[in-house]
């Protein structure tokens, strides 16, 4: 996929130009940077050398130059880190923008409680799902979405079933999660959870399938962005009962 980065960066800013608390200075938008990358100058040293070298200092100039000096990957980390704060400011057009870099997405990105057993990595493969399919890497996608639905499998077992000796394959997990809820909550329909062991199987699949088939542009973004959703939706379920 060919990115607008002019036009990615003006949406971006409207939204962290605006007059409420997304408005980000740039004190504020350098430490995100130094979020994904630590080793970036601070604010008063990036805008000492920013002086020294004559460059202008206005905030739309020094914001799309750091963008733009990074490789693709991290740029879309940080535009992404950023509309995971101001998001809830700004719904709709934080929503746009993903939509714009990632493909449509359904389902808004789960973020997890600290508590949850690996929620870090958890949450990091949740956002480099979006980078790798904004990047076109789309069976780094699909197998990141696979090894998220895994790892919460994980997280949702150990966290409810203590003791838990069984297979850590995301088949089993799934199933063993579905019987979990059968045998825990009543009134809750069947078909939603047989649906937890019906995204595990498509999943698994879908990873398989890319490893096995090759798959053009539009079908491998069609793909990515569908497990994406399956994954999120899943884990945004699994959360009500952890």
């Amino acid at each position: 996929m060919d990115v607008n980065w002019v036009r990615i960066f003006n949406r971006l800013f409207e939204i962290i130009n605006s007059d409420d608390e997304a408005y980000f200075s740039g004190g504020r938008f350098i430490s995100k940077v130094r979020e994904v990358d630590p080793y970036f100058p601070d604010y008063a040293r990036y805008m000492e050398e920013r002086r020294a070298s004559g460059r202008s200092t206005s905030r739309k100039d020094y914001y799309y130059d750091i963008l733009l000096g990074f490789e693709e990957d991290v740029r879309l980390r940080i535009i992404n880190n950023i509309l995971d704060e101001v998001r809830h400011v700004h719904p709709d057009k934080a929503a746009a923008l993903q939509d714009e870099l990632g493909g449509v997405s359904a389902v808004p990105p789960v973020r997890l409680d600290p508590d949850a057993w690996n929620a870090d990595r958890l949450n990091s493969y949740l956002s480099d799902i979006d980078v790798r399919i904004a990047s076109s890497t789309y069976e780094g996608a699909v197998t990141l979405a696979y090894t998220c639905l895994e790892g919460f499998l994980k997280a949702f077992v150990r966290k409810n079933i203590p003791g838990f000796s069984g297979s850590e394959e995301i088949i089993s997990l799934s199933k063993t999660v579905r019987s979990y809820l059968r045998e825990n909550i009543e009134q809750y329909p069947d078909e939603a959870i047989n649906m937890l062991n019906h995204i595990a199987h498509t999943v698994d699949r879908a990873r398989n399938r890319f490893s096995e088939s090759h798959f053009d542009e539009t079908a491998g973004r069609w793909l990515a962005v569908f497990i994406r959703d399956l994954v999120n939706s899943e884990i945004r379920l699994l959360l009500h009962f952890m």
